[in-house]
């Protein structure tokens, strides 16, 4: 018992010492991670076929903790937009188009169409979810200082103003790997 108990031991170090090999692999599945624009002032326009509204998110120092720090990955799913004054729901809507962009004008990265509806959108009672366009990395954008959201609504678009919070959420995995 003695031998195997040495034996044990001295595997358990010859791994450790391997170069190339982490001594502690963690990864793990965040189910959501979003991205808060609260009370987004919407100016009421005479009868309009569509409205544009363009704002920025300028403070992502939390996001730039997990994208410098970890080996993370960061996928755009899905914008909900929540009606908080002036109108009561978003019935009105037809299509809405979300486009990503980084807010840094020197970047290389496109302009991106993450999130979109165009006669599905579903509305239910003050809140529209948008689902996520297309499978897209978020982490590129998201090191950046700031990102720049266009929201593009298209329907028969209320003459009064009105407010809205916005969210714009992704998934998560994240990794932590150390090696001796």
């Amino acid at each position: 018992m003695n031998i195997i108990s040495r034996s044990a031991f001295a595997l358990g170090i010859g791994l450790t010492m391997l170069p190339g090999c982490p001594l502690v692999d963690i990864e793990a599945d965040v189910p959501e991670v979003c991205l808060s624009y609260p009370n987004l002032q919407i100016s009421g326009v005479p009868a309009q076929s569509s409205i544009k509204q363009t704002f920025v998110f300028d403070d992502l120092s939390a996001v730039h903790d997990l994208t410098d720090k970890l080996d993370a990955n960061l996928e755009f799913v899905r914008a909900e937009v929540r009606a908080t004054s002036g109108i009561e729901n978003f019935a009105f809507v037809q299509a809405v188009h979300v486009v990503v962009s980084s807010g840094d004008p020197d970047s290389p990265l496109p302009p991106l169409t993450m999130y979109d509806c165009d006669g599905d959108c579903a509305p239910a009672d003050n809140r529209l979810e948008i689902p996520a366009a297309l499978a897209q990395n978020a982490i590129e954008y998201l090191k950046s200082d700031s990102i720049v959201i266009d929201l593009d609504f298209q329907g028969q678009v209320p003459e009064s103003s009105w407010t809205m919070d916005v969210d714009v959420c992704m998934k998560a995995r994240a990794g932590y790997s150390f090696s001796p």
